[in-house]
């Protein structure tokens, strides 16, 4: 339906400012302004001047297509010049080429056609309505161009049977901004329709980028020493599980003996034992659906720091016993994965625990995101995460390929924050490792709110506004209420109703057109 089939009370010489001069119909050298009206070359209508009933107004939507069009009453045996404005709605540009047919039906049956075979200029068509007898019709206008076809049915109106019955159609409000046609196709420009629109509440909290705990390592030195001046692997580089990163030659010290190194030996054995039974144990229990899946992962983690210092002991006593003080300690990936880091250089001494490299799966990323202790208990039903981006938001969610891999169920008593871990592909989501963002929790499902694009909202002087397109041209200033956001959408509360059209981008411009007028963003007058 039409959002506008109202007619402005303009006389034809009025209209629009410069006029819709019946002498368009039968004068094609007649002067025009920039915009698609006419003037006769007198500055005078050739037409029905003497009973001028105003301009009737239409603006219409299909699902490919915006009509804006502008014609004078329709009176049996006279033209009537159309100027119809024909946008895409897919980039919001001027339809450049195509056929335009004006049909005039009676109860379902076409009675008159109307035909253009191509637009006047870019966006703009022209065609010539002459009906033939006086009453009541139903006005259609189609629009083809290649596969696009659309139909605008702009409802019921009157043909007159002469100009001195012609109905002036009344003084209609509408927006008090004017944004051309022109002005539109020259900048960025579109519009959206407000509808219900599935949103989840969410809470604000700060995230970290790090490496998934079953894809991603730090692998730290086993003990005091010196790197050696082999290869280290370099950041970018790809390394599977087990591959050598670098050496570390340990230094013994004075006070070690072979006695204190296969004492430190046999612990380290214990302790690795002890680790891999645990793995194994949990595997079983999580196959069972009996623990979460984090207890596996850290147990995981604990074994490989377990055989990290199993080796290292192993590696002290070999270089005690060969009397070789350059034996070295091989350094190897516990994991597959990507070196994103490496900490070390040739000749380096190293104290013990410090990090060396740093290796993570290039295709997975964890987002671990702390929230305020009274949004705590809320985490239990999160379904996921969304971020800020220079070019869009970020969704890391189920529909997305993320998953929320634990979440705690205590508040840290230093920082007063709960944490969730969200895993995500790499390619939706933040990748440089360490990285700290603000971030937004998901925290209930998803239920149908009114909802805006988000980059509808201006803030004018701490106010959230929004500017409504009343007709083609015509923009109507609207103050908002705002509710939930959830990523590119935000909830409306209160100022807009469900299938009112709003400005989702330019919108700045038309704030700009309310203030300077209608020159803005654009090289000549209505």
């Amino acid at each position: 339906m039409p959002i506008d089939s109202r007619a402005r009370a303009l006389g034809l010489g009025l209209a629009l400012g410069l006029g819709l001069a019946l002498t368009l119909a039968g004068c094609s050298d007649a002067p025009t302004d920039d915009h698609g009206h006419a003037h006769g070359t007198d500055g005078s209508h050739a037409a029905h001047d003497e009973h001028d009933t105003g301009a009737r107004v239409y603006t219409d939507f299909s699902d490919s297509t915006e009509l804006f069009v502008e014609f004078p009453a329709l009176v049996a045996g006279h033209a009537s010049p159309f100027v119809a404005h024909v946008t895409r709605l897919s980039d919001f540009q001027p339809l450049a080429e195509g056929r335009m047919d004006v049909l005039i039906q009676r109860e379902g049956r076409s009675v008159a056609r109307f035909r253009v075979n191509e637009p006047a200029s870019p966006g703009i068509f022209r065609p010539t309505v002459t009906p033939r007898d006086a009453g009541e019709f139903t006005l259609v206008v189609e629009v083809t161009q290649g596969e696009l076809k659309a139909r605008h049915t702009l409802g019921r109106v009157t043909v007159f049977p002469d100009a001195h019955a012609a109905q002036d159609p009344g003084d209609h409000p509408e927006g008090d901004i004017q944004y051309l046609k022109e002005q539109q196709w020259d900048n960025r420009f579109a519009t959206e329709v407000v509808r219900p629109r599935p949103l989840r509440a969410s809470v604000p909290g700060f995230g970290t980028v790090t490496a998934p705990a079953d894809a991603g390592a730090i692998v730290r030195a086993p003990a005091d020493g010196y790197i050696a001046t082999a290869q280290l692997a370099q950041p970018g580089q790809r390394v599977e599980r087990g591959t050598r990163l670098g050496t570390l030659i340990p230094r013994l010290g004075s006070e070690s003996d072979v006695g204190s190194l296969a004492l430190a030996l046999e612990q380290a054995r214990s302790r690795l034992t002890l680790a891999e039974k645990d793995v194994e144990r949990l595997t079983g229990l999580l196959e069972e659906g009996a623990i979460p899946e984090r207890r596996l992962l850290e147990a995981r983690q604990a074994r490989d720091v377990a055989r990290t210092e199993f080796q290292t002991a192993r590696a002290r006593v070999e270089q005690y016993q060969s009397g070789d003080t350059e034996a070295g300690l091989a350094l190897r990936a516990p994991v597959t994965g990507e070196v994103v880091a490496t900490d070390a250089s040739p000749g380096a001494f190293i104290r013990a625990g410090e990090p060396l490299f740093r290796l993570a799966a290039p295709e997975r990323r964890w987002l671990a995101i702390r929230v305020p202790e009274r949004f705590a208990e809320a985490l239990a039903r999160s379904s996921g995460a969304w971020l800020d981006h220079p070019e869009g938001p970020q969704v890391l969610d189920a529909e997305r390929g993320a998953r929320v891999v634990r979440h705690d169920s205590a508040v840290d008593p230093h920082s007063r924050t709960a944490g969730i871990t969200v895993e995500y592909p790499a390619a939706i989501g933040p990748t440089l490792l360490g990285a700290r963002m603000p971030a937004r929790v998901f925290t209930e499902p998803a239920t149908d709110r009114l909802a805006i694009p988000r980059r509808a909202v201006i803030d004018d002087d701490g106010r959230a506004v929004v500017y409504v397109q009343i007709s083609g041209e015509s923009f109507e200033r609207r103050p908002v209420e705002l509710g939930v956001r959830d990523g590119s959408w935000v909830e409306v509360l209160r100022g807009l109703d469900a299938k009112e059209r709003v400005v989702s981008e330019g919108a700045y411009l038309v704030k700009l057109a309310s203030v300077g007028g209608s020159d803005i963003g654009h090289g000549h007058a209505h």
